[in-house]
């Protein structure tokens, strides 16, 4: 047998193989939401996803999100809920200098590492932050023109409660565009998902198996529809890529 032969030979057994490993893989998936808990006040935790946020590949998913956002309203108060390190909070006024943005989240860990963005990036006038919990968003009603949110939806323990605060504060004609990934995620996309967990991400997040730990959390876009369409939400639409979803719109009526 000719060299050429078995070279083109054991590339065909190896790409079978690594296509049989893969389907093994994703036949073992998760089809039930797993809830799962971040742990984000945990200093190691919130440094190693402060590392993850700041990869090319997450710089380029706020770029899109915050042009769709700033699409739908560029001037006024905006709310970036979950903010974590502040990234998508600096990105939005970048693109909407007519914004202003506070940034909302749980822990205290990634507030501290966003107030340091906001100041680096000279942005501590037009940027802020404050401690909250999306059940219950420190605006009064009818203060906001636009509120963002992007990969807490799966964390958030009661969706349509946070639905419901999102459309209390926002004012009428008000904005808003929630970002999260899908479940059921195609399997190239999956396998990236439980690639990166395996190898890419620091070893802190690989400990409590993220990102697969959000993949398994997250809904899918029939799950997420029920969600809002049992809120007080108005206006929406759903929107679908391989990875991700959005709940999007502008709100209808007084």
């Amino acid at each position: 047998m000719s060299r050429g032969k078995w070279l083109v030979i054991s590339a065909g057994l190896l790409a079978g193989a690594a296509m049989a490993g893969g389907w093994s893989v994703y036949s073992r998936r998760a089809i039930e939401r797993i809830p799962s808990a971040e742990g984000l006040d945990d200093p190691a935790i919130a440094l190693a996803y402060g590392r993850v946020a700041a990869l090319p590949q997450m710089a380029l998913m706020r770029r899109l999100v915050a042009q769709r956002a700033t699409a739908l309203c560029a001037v006024g108060e905006a709310a970036d809920i979950g903010c974590g390190t502040g990234l998508l909070a600096t990105e939005l006024a970048r693109q909407a200098p007519d914004l202003h943005i506070t940034g909302v989240d749980l822990a205290t860990e990634m507030l501290a590492q966003a107030q340091e963005h906001a100041a680096r990036m000279a942005m501590a006038g037009r940027v802020t932050f404050r401690l909250g919990n999306g059940n219950r968003l420190p605006f009064e009603d009818r203060s906001l023109d636009l509120a963002v949110s992007t990969l807490s939806l799966h964390h958030w323990a009661d969706p349509v409660s946070v639905f419901n605060e999102i459309a209390r504060v926002l004012r009428p004609g008000g904005a808003f565009l929630i970002a999260d990934l899908r479940r059921d995620m195609p399997p190239p996309f999956y396998l990236l998902v439980w690639f990166a967990t395996r190898v890419v991400v620091p070893p802190t997040l690989r400990h409590i198996g993220e990102p697969l730990a959000s993949r398994n959390a997250a809904y899918d876009p029939y799950e997420v529809a029920r969600l809002a369409q049992a809120s007080r939400l108005t206006g929406w639409r759903m929107t679908t890529g391989p990875l991700w979803l959005t709940v999007e719109g502008k709100m209808i009526g007084a």
